[in-house]
């Protein structure tokens, strides 16, 4: 009976080694199966690919001759098309393809308008598309004639009669100053802009009141009110707060501007009024 018992432990070891086994040598075929797989998933994209850049190269070859059909400039208001065609230099005999965009926005930057343009592609319609921001004038600047200046201080070319000449005159710099871009000389010119600027937000003072603002690398800046020619000392810095404490006299200032010889701000939390002397004032002085 023991015997019979032992034999029988025996077969059923046997038989769990080879389930065991069995399942090994299953999970050991998924793993190869599952690895044959991801490969032959590797190698068709791997040919898919290949197949589509070959696609692409050919495709490319086939239009490398594709001619420019039409160039559509847009955004442009003070400068013509033809200016900016001569610049261009684009023949529709030319290549679509071959054309480099990079250069093509380098020569339309030349012209003084334009501050930026953007040039792409247009495939379907077989176009070179021109996109042009031009410069905003802000101020005039007064050197051996009247300049343009725009809003980053780029005095960029000089005023013409179809020019909008109804904006404040910068005066006080040279023309080397100026051309060679002198730290002062440019430091002058951004303050006198930011003034404009903040004098924009504003309602009871505006730039529209302003004749000329004088850059001085000694005192700063001085504007000079369009009626009346009345001088007011800015200075340096500070601008925004300057500006708060004239609005509270100007009123009352501008009631006076005929007997006003001119405003000071460069005092802190005040405004200095200097008033013209009178006949009588003079005459007691000599």
């Amino acid at each position: 009976m023991k015997e019979k018992n032992m034999a029988r432990r025996d077969r059923i070891r046997t038989n769990r080694k080879i389930r065991r086994f069995r399942t090994k040598k299953a999970g050991g075929f998924r793993v190869l199966a599952g690895r044959i797989a991801r490969g032959l998933l590797s190698l068709a994209m791997l040919a898919s690919l290949t197949v589509l850049a070959f696609m692409i190269y050919q495709y490319f070859q086939r239009t490398a001759h594709l001619n420019v059909g039409e160039i559509k400039i847009m955004g442009c208001m003070n400068v013509t098309e033809s200016e900016l065609l001569n610049l261009v230099g684009v023949d529709f005999k030319d290549s679509l393809i071959h054309l480099d965009l990079k250069e093509v926005s380098n020569r339309l930057a030349r012209h003084p308008w334009v501050e930026k343009a953007r040039v792409r592609r247009d495939w379907p319609s077989k176009a070179l598309i021109i996109e042009v921001q031009e410069r905003v004038p802000q101020a005039l600047i007064l050197l051996e004639d009247l300049y343009l200046v725009d809003r980053q201080g780029e005095v960029f070319k000089k005023a013409g009669p179809k020019d909008r000449l109804d904006l404040p005159v910068f005066t006080g710099l040279n023309h080397r100053e100026v051309k060679e871009r002198e730290k002062g000389s440019v430091r002058l010119i951004l303050e006198a802009l930011e003034l404009l600027e903040l004098l924009g937000q504003k309602k009871v003072f505006t730039p529209r009141q302003i004749s000329e603002i004088h850059l001085s690398k000694k005192n700063g800046l001085v504007l000079f009110t369009l009626e009346g020619g009345m001088p007011i000392r800015m200075g340096s810095g500070g601008l925004s707060e300057k500006i708060s404490r004239l609005e509270k006299v100007l009123l009352d200032v501008q009631q006076k501007s005929k007997d006003v010889e001119y405003v000071d701000l460069n005092y802190p939390r005040k405004v200095v009024v200097k008033m013209k002397e009178t006949d009588k004032e003079k005459n007691r002085r000599s």
